[in-house]
């Protein structure tokens, strides 16, 4: 944590998508208050299990919705009561949502008629989003930028370096996950986004190729940042909480 030489705020390490519903209490105890926990859910049940860490934890701000992966188990009904709650409760963020085509293309027909409301809803109450789009950047990108939402953010950005243009003059944002250590095309993607569009994020407590995503390894995503940047990790910290205060207005 540091204080921003220009406004004077403490400014706390991002954690813009993590999954804190499948966290152990102990754990996520350790984590409050130390970052700002952006948590993600993948269903009805897990989001009001966000909701209720919400207000017992401090430093954690909920979104909800209904993940691709599971658009099946799941009834347009199901969701826009989802939808409804989250205005009633004043909630600022969906998430984790999107379109997959990569992992689950079977479905992808169901998916976009989720993603549509959803969109839909973000456009009408002004949420942010908080997007999965594995194998479909592209029809992620064409239905936000369609409908000129401007609070969009893309967990783990792996995409077309083409589409990551149109994404930052946008002024959407992209995730650097600590995935970064094993896969080369996440560290050529973060060498192209301008600090102004990125957020950090850990994924937790998601495993990849026998990596543990945990909050503790933004501290090296804050050094890579600096290290392209050239710039301090205490400059990048500053900008990447300003970048979230953007988006999700804290």
């Amino acid at each position: 944590m540091s204080e921003s030489s220009t406004s004077g705020v403490c400014n706390m390490i991002i954690d813009a998508h993590i999954h804190c519903h499948e966290l152990g209490r102990d754990e996520l105890s350790r984590y409050a208050g130390r970052y700002i926990l952006v948590c993600v859910s993948d269903d009805p049940a897990s989001s009001r299990a966000t909701l209720e860490l919400a207000e017992e934890y401090k430093g954690v701000t909920p979104c909800i919705g209904i993940h691709p992966w599971n658009v099946k188990n799941h009834g347009l009904s199901d969701l826009r009561s989802l939808l409804k709650e989250a205005v009633e409760r004043g909630v600022k963020c969906l998430g984790e949502v999107g379109l997959d085509k990569r992992f689950t293309p079977e479905s992808f027909s169901r998916q976009l008629e989720f993603f549509r409301e959803i969109a839909g809803y973000a456009r009408e109450y002004g949420f942010a989003l908080n997007i999965h789009a594995a194998g479909a950047w592209r029809e992620v990108f064409e239905e936000v930028y369609g409908r000129d939402l401007d609070k969009v953010y893309f967990h783990w950005y792996t995409g077309p370096l083409d589409l990551l243009n149109n994404i930052v003059e946008a002024g959407y944002y992209v995730g650097l996950n600590p995935a970064w250590r094993l896969q080369a095309k996440h560290r050529e993607v973060i060498a192209s986004v301008p600090l102004r569009n990125v957020l950090t994020e850990s994924d937790a407590p998601y495993e990849y190729r026998g990596l543990k995503m945990t909050p503790e390894m933004i501290t090296g995503s804050l050094e890579l940042l600096a290290s392209i940047h050239g710039v301090s990790v205490e400059e990048v910290e500053s900008t990447i909480w300003g970048n979230y205060v953007k988006i999700l207005g804290a």
